[in-house]
């Protein structure tokens, strides 16, 4: 297990440096800079800035010093927002981006599995067709248009909830169903998928055969392998709720970290472009990581340092 661990967290650096370095070249190498301004700026003025920021040195030089940064938890400062590190900026918006994509999947598991669950139990029957309608129109509508839908009814016509903003402790409420209603709908097509699959092997029939209730032979017996793709789903689905939703953030008016992935590469913002990404990857290699050791601790056939 520690062998297995230690070999993942290797792996996750590597994915994590390459992530950070296509970051970097991606946004370095676009057309633009940094401290472009609705007035044109002076060449001086410009050549000034790009050598107090580095910016003037060669790409693999400034790419070694911000990798050194990020490795020594030096975070460097945003070019756009000035005072701030991308550290201090991380700091501000994840809370709220967590709080959101963390309820988010709580009602996308809450709601998708036992959807699902009964999909296949009750296969080819009325709840598996309505309720593989409802995810299949779950899937196909964006939060784009969910979103606002959402907020103009319990927000603006019953105002329940504000209708954006993060004002209040309940501000959380409508962009997490946001999020939370559209991941249900993947969650139950995958339980249901792997359910089925399940429930038609040998190894039900036997348990079956000996008289077992139809609950136990479900929870005890099928649901155990049945998750296991749902668990591969579930890692890259947390770690993307958490780390915030740029389409839900700015329809509800949230100040997480969603709106900073776009505008870090608009604005060319280079440090913070590489600091939002190397964030996503290490939630990214985590729950992974995570859903590794889960899949083995339901499925003893599978051995961790086989991997």
């Amino acid at each position: 297990m520690i062998r297995f661990i230690l070999q993942r967290l290797f792996q996750g650096l590597i994915v994590i440096i390459a992530v950070i370095s296509l970051t970097f070249l991606i946004v370095r190498l676009g057309p633009g800079n940094p401290f472009a301004k609705e007035r044109e700026m002076p060449e001086y003025v410009r050549q000034n800035l790009e050598k107090l920021y580095g910016l003037d040195q060669p790409l693999h030089v400034q790419l070694g010093r911000n990798l050194w940064n990020f490795a020594t938890l030096d975070l460097p400062v945003s070019y756009r927002l000035k005072g701030w590190t991308v550290g201090d900026i991380i700091a501000q918006g994840f809370p709220v981006s967590f709080t959101v994509g963390g309820c988010a999947f709580l009602i996308a598991i809450g709601i998708g599995i036992p959807a699902g669950a009964l999909a296949a139990v009750r296969a080819g029957q009325f709840q598996d067709r309505a309720t593989m309608l409802v995810a299949t129109l779950g899937i196909c509508v964006p939060s784009l248009v969910l979103g606002p839908l959402i907020s103009l009814c319990f927000g603006l016509k019953l105002q329940w909830f504000n209708a954006g903003g993060w004002y209040d402790a309940d501000d959380w409420v409508l962009p997490s169903v946001t999020l939370g209603l559209i991941s249900a709908a993947a969650v139950a097509r995958l339980t249901r998928g792997g359910l089925r699959e399940t429930l038609a092997a040998d190894h039900i029939r036997t348990a079956r055969a000996k008289g077992l209730s139809e609950s136990v032979i479900i929870m005890r017996h099928a649901f155990r392998l049945a998750c296991l793709p749902l668990l591969n789903y579930l890692g890259p689905l947390a770690a993307g709720l958490i780390s915030g939703s740029f389409v839900t953030e700015t329809v509800f008016q949230l100040p997480g970290l969603g709106r900073h992935f776009i505008s870090s590469a608009l604005h060319k913002d280079f440090t913070l472009a590489m600091g939002l990404a190397a964030f996503f990857a290490v939630l990214i290699v985590g729950f992974n990581l995570l859903v590794d050791i889960l899949q083995a601790w339901l499925n003893p056939r599978i051995r961790l340092t086989e991997k």
